[in-house]
This record gives structure tokens, sequence and C-alpha cells, in this order.
């Protein structure tokens, strides 16, 4: 029962597959193996004690047979680690390794679990930031940020675990407005959008060209940032899913040319528009149709060529004239080389 693991994401946000983090991983075995992997995921997972849901499997015809297996996880890179490890369990079962033992791994990943967990006061913190609506992050000096940008508050979580009390001043903390896009000639058209929003006022706005994870959640914790723009870099956001649970206005431009996962990686930022917010889709796209239907934000469409009614938030205005603007020039440019063609997709 040779298996192989071709790869495994770690998802750290919404992505392809689930509205959160998770595990994506693609395998190759000689057997079918469904059953037993299940059973050795889902054993490793309670006994290092995360939480894994929507659990997911599917296998195809094929010599050896790919197998996809994805779920959602609260700690996401543990999760993948808990995948690997599963597989060795197989592996060593099969070829009756008597030496072999995962107990160390076990309990490394137990210990990393404990580390990762916030403690019941930072928990209690995090539950009622998530029903705001904001984000906290990781600064990377060991303080976490409640939101984003110039509206964001910072905090040592470490006084909570020494029972000091942390009281944000929920009302001054806010998420600053985040323009999303995805796309074939995403880069051009986040350019063109900062321009537009340089142009109606002098907020200070964060553009960030290569929109990979790490580049966007930069600009998120930037604390001069009032506006951020980012185009979305489609092999990170495959890969990681985003960096952000919402976005205030998500554009898509043109995914007829990309692959089945950089398409639906591309048409993120429909999915995750703030229902206040809006959502700016090509009209002779084919897939603008499933993302109107799908997305809860106000959806406006636009075709070459036309003049779009003018919305009255002054942002959305802003990003529609920009958008508008590109392709009465004659599209929004770019091309989707560069990007990886994976072997098959995601979807399950």
């Amino acid at each position: 029962m040779p298996i192989t693991i071709e790869s495994i994401r770690v998802l750290e946000g919404p992505n392809i597959l689930y509205p959160q983090g998770g595990v994506a991983a693609q395998l190759t075995s000689t057997n079918d193996i469904r059953e037993a992997l299940g059973q050795a995921i889902k054993t490793w997972a309670q006994s290092v004690g995360v939480i894994i849901g929507y659990f997911r499997m599917q296998l195809e015809q094929g010599e050896p047979h790919p197998l996809s297996v994805s779920f959602t996880c609260n700690h996401p890179a543990i999760g993948g680690a808990i995948v690997r490890h599963a597989v060795e369990d197989l592996q060593a079962a099969e070829n009756h390794d008597e030496d072999y033992s995962h107990d160390d791994a076990l309990f490394d990943l137990r210990r990393s679990r404990m580390r990762e967990d916030p403690s019941l006061p930072l928990l209690q913190l995090r539950a009622e930031a998530q029903g705001r609506g904001l984000p906290i992050l990781a600064v990377g000096d060991g303080t976490l940020q409640i939101g984003s940008g110039a509206a964001s508050w910072r905090f040592d979580p470490a006084g909570l675990s020494l029972g000091m009390a942390i009281a944000p001043v929920w009302a001054d903390i806010h998420s600053v407005p985040l323009v999303a896009v995805g796309g074939i000639g995403a880069t051009v058209a986040a350019a063109r959008i900062a321009v537009s929003l340089r142009e109606r006022d002098s907020a200070n706005i964060a553009l960030v060209v290569d929109g990979t994870f790490d580049a966007i959640r930069a600009a998120m914790l930037d604390q001069t940032a009032q506006i951020i723009v980012t185009a979305l870099d489609l092999a990170s956001t495959l890969n990681r899913g985003l960096p952000f649970n919402r976005c205030t206005v998500g554009v898509v431009l043109e995914l007829d040319g990309l692959t089945e996962e950089l398409a639906l990686a591309g048409g993120l930022p429909a999915l995750v528009a703030e229902q206040h917010g809006a959502v700016v889709l090509l009209a002779d796209d084919a897939h603008s149709a499933d993302l109107a239907r799908r997305t809860a934000a106000n959806v406006v469409q636009l075709r070459a060529g036309e003049t779009s009614a003018t919305p009255t938030y002054p942002l959305v205005a802003s990003v529609v004239a920009a958008v508008q603007g590109l392709l009465n020039e004659g599209g929004s440019g770019g091309s989707p080389k560069g990007y990886p063609r994976p072997r098959r997709p995601l979807i399950f």
C-alpha cells in the first residue's frame, strides 16, 4: 500500500474550499485507503486536542489512485502535520515496522497546540472581537492588534495570563476599508484604484501590488494606513488562503483565462465582501453570474464601452470609476502567465 503525499496546503484563512482556515492535501495510493486514513487523522486530532470539521475525502480513478483530503482546523499548521503523521502510521503498519513509534511526534504536536491555544481571558477577548467583525492579528513582537490599519489598537497579551485586565475602547477600534482585487490584471487595476482614491481625498492609502499573504497582512498591521488596496497573488491565495475574513469592496476581473483552481481563488473577494460593501464584477465573464448569486454584498456589473451607474458610497464610486476606465481603455491588462498550473483542482 505505497502512499505518496503530493502536496499539503496549510490554509490560514478563507480559501477555495472553506470560509475559514484548514488543510487540503493531495495524495496517491495503490489502494483505497480512505477509511484507514480518515480514522488515523481523526484519532491524531483527538489525541493532539485540535478541532477539525467538514472532513472530505475523494478517491479518483487512476493507477496509483489520486486521493484528495480536506478539513477545517482551528490550528491549520498542526492539522497539516497531522496528515503527514497519519500517513506515516499507515506506512509503518503496512511495512510491519516494529521499531516505529509516533509518540515523540504526538507529544511535540500536543505541546505546540498548548502553546498556541489562547488563555481563557484572551479567548473571551477574541470572541468579543469576532462578534464585532474585527480581526486579532499577531504583530510579531509578542503583542496583538485588534482591527486593522490606522483604526487598530495593540496590546500585550502577557498581562492577561497574570490576571491583569485589558479593556479595549471598542468604539475607537475598527478595520480600515479594504479593497481586494482578484483575477487577470489585478495588479494594474489595484494601482488605478489607488490613484482614483487618492484623487478623492487625502487618505493614506496602502497599495499592495504583489498581494501575497504576508504582504497583505503587513499592510493590515500598518497603523498609518487609512485605506488598503491590494491585488491578490493567486498562487499565494491558493496555497494559504486569504489573510483577511472580510473586505469592503471585492473586485473580480477576468477569470475565464485561468485554471479552475486559480479562477476560484480569484473570485474569493466577492465571497468575503461585507454586506454593506460592494462587489464589482465583469458582466461578460462566465464566472460573474455565480459570484453575484453567492455574495451578500451589493453587486455592480461592468462592461467595456458602457457607462456604469455611480454608487452612492464614495469609496465604491471611486473603485467603479477606476475599473470602468480600464475596461474602456481596452481591458484591465495583465495575463495569467507565471501562475502555477496544478495537476488537478482541489474542489471535490
